[in-house]
This record gives C-alpha cells, sequence and structure tokens, in this order.
C-alpha cells in the first residue's frame, strides 16, 4: 500500500478527508492483522484500532519524508498493540479464547502410541528440515516460517515483513528450490 507525497503532505496538514481516506484504506487491513495473528475480542481490537489512529493522527507531524511512510505508520500500529499488552497484563487467562473443545473427554486429548511413533517418524524429518532451514538467509526463514507453519496469507507476510506481496512469492519459491536441493 503506497501513498504519494500530497497525501502524506494532506495528512500532516491535519486534512480531515486525507484521514478519512486513509483509514478507508487501512482499517480492514489492521483488523485482519489483528485477527490473523492474536486471539483478542473484537472490542479489544477495535480498541486498539482507535488508540493506533489517535497515535498515528497525532505522530504524522513527526514523520520525517525520507523514511517510508507506510513502515512508519506499521511501526505505529505495532507499538500501539504492545501498548494495549503492557496496560491490559491482568487479563485473566479463563478470558483467553481457546480451541480446545471443552466438551471433549480427557482421554480423547492423549496420544497413543501409534501416533507418538508417527509424531517421533516425523520429528526426525523435521530435525532435517530444520537443517536445511539453517542454510536460508533470515529473512527467507521468515518467509517459509510464516507460510507454512503460521499459514500467513501473501498479504499478511507482506504486511508483516514491509516488503511487496511479488517479493514474498519470488522469495518463498527460491526458498523452496534450495529446501529441496538440500534435503536430496
Amino acid at each position: 500500500m503506497e501513498f504519494t507525497p500530497d497525501f502524506i503532505a494532506k495528512l500532516k496538514k491535519q486534512d480531515h478527508n486525507a484521514f478519512n481516506e486513509f483509514y478507508l484504506k487501512t482499517i480492514d487491513m489492521f483488523f485482519r492483522y489483528i485477527n490473523a495473528n492474536y486471539r483478542l475480542p473484537a472490542q479489544d481490537a477495535e480498541d486498539i484500532i482507535g488508540d493506533f489512529y489517535v497515535k498515528r493522527r497525532d505522530a504524522i507531524k513527526n514523520h520525517d519524508d525520507k523514511q517510508s511512510f507506510t513502515g512508519y505508520f506499521r511501526t505505529i500500529f505495532k507499538n500501539t498493540i504492545k501498548d494495549h499488552f503492557k496496560k491490559n497484563t491482568d487479563t485473566p487467562f479463563t478470558e483467553l479464547e481457546s480451541t480446545y473443545d471443552e466438551r471433549a473427554k480427557f482421554e480423547d486429548t492423549l496420544i497413543d502410541g501409534n501416533d507418538l511413533t508417527e509424531f517421533l517418524e516425523h520429528d526426525y524429518k523435521f530435525d532435517q528440515i530444520q537443517k536445511a532451514m539453517k542454510e536460508l538467509d533470515d529473512t527467507d526463514k521468515d518467509i517459509v516460517y510464516r507460510k507454512f507453519i503460521e499459514e500467513k496469507s501473501y498479504e499478511e507476510i507482506s504486511f508483516l515483513l514491509g516488503i511487496s506481496q511479488d517479493t514474498v512469492r519470488q522469495r518463498l519459491s527460491r526458498a523452496i528450490k534450495r529446501l529441496k536441493e538440500l534435503l536430496k
């Protein structure tokens, strides 16, 4: 997502129309980011995003035009999330959402012998993959991890790393080729 220098100048001048346009262009992206990365009630997500827009409106005055505006507002957004968790450290464990089915019997949650054997065999393969992953550079490792472990979309990875979706796809493709070579 790119913004023109004229648009950024309008934001710096506290132009209400520019702020509304910025809001409409970014609100869905921020909600998706929070929903993809944190298990928060909708009210908390709304609070974080509301705080972000207030902070962004004040912080835009300090934006250096030499810096990436997109990177600048993403940093403000991530810091707003951190601030939320610092302020709300008293969230009881029972209020956190869980994917665990409370109706399941305890016995059904245990792993049986066959599953354990399969897991250990899988773990051995995982060890080989880990060794191969160490050969990749940090950005490629991050992209592979986010795509296949965290199951993030190209758009989310692009947002998190501050690079284009095309670059994410290209680096992922090259990383997979490299891993295949290393695992032969």
